[in-house]
């Protein structure tokens, strides 16, 4: 069997007129015809498990509001350890003689089982430190002893719950991954008060919160619709 092949994606993260690049080598693993394959994919949280975790961080308890950890994990699918024999192309930069190949530690981006071991991976270390995973959705998490929780979208992970709460989970998660930590917002004069999130603008306002959808998106959706 010949090695997966693989090749460079460069995606463009930034708005009009900024460009803020990101260059990745994947595998070539899927096929065109491979449909309706759900072991293939990480479960997607729906819109009202977001909704969810605003509604707590906008309810008030005991005269405290709770607040919105934002966190991304950086280079996400390549964290979990490659369990199988997997062989693939190496790009042209790294310089291996003709006909050598190489062999997965960590699993690539564009591996089939990629996603699911991802969501395995973090699931795990949630669950190994008291939080509950969701039975309607499994990437919905609570903590009921430190009364926060948490919704997973692929490698960003929002988190609800009060300060001393949010440094502790923060903590871990800086042990487990290596993670950009986008925002944290709240009532207080140091928290952020807006934010995107999945595509849409998240603001912290005094009486509560509000959404709409981002820049990026909209202009997109005005374009495709010709308008």
């Amino acid at each position: 069997k010949e090695p997966v092949s693989g090749k460079w994606v460069d995606v463009n993260k930034g708005g009009p007129g900024e460009m803020i690049v990101r260059s990745r080598y994947v595998a070539r693993d899927f096929k065109g015809k491979e449909r309706r394959r759900d072991d293939l994919f990480a479960a997607t949280p729906p819109l009202e498990a977001k909704r969810w975790l605003l509604s707590r961080a906008a309810s008030n308890r005991k005269e405290r509001r709770r607040k919105l950890l934002l966190i991304d994990v950086r280079k996400a699918h390549l964290n979990p350890k490659c369990n199988q024999d997997v062989y693939v192309q190496l790009p042209e930069e790294a310089g291996a003689a003709k006909g050598m190949c190489g062999k997965l530690v960590h699993w690539l981006y564009g591996c089939r089982p990629a996603a699911r071991a991802w969501e395995d991976h973090y699931a795990e270390k949630l669950e190994g430190v008291g939080f509950v995973r969701g039975a309607g959705s499994g990437v919905v998490f609570d903590h009921e002893g430190r009364d926060v929780s948490a919704v997973v979208h692929g490698d960003d992970f929002t988190f609800c719950g009060y300060d001393e709460d949010l440094d502790w989970v923060q903590a871990l998660m800086w042990e487990w991954f290596e993670i950009k930590v986008r925002a944290r917002l709240g009532a207080d004069e140091k928290d952020e008060k807006e934010v995107s999130i999945l595509g849409r603008t998240v603001r912290w306002c005094d009486w509560g919160i509000e959404y709409e959808a981002d820049e990026k998106h909209r202009r997109i959706f005005l374009e495709q619709l010709g308008l």
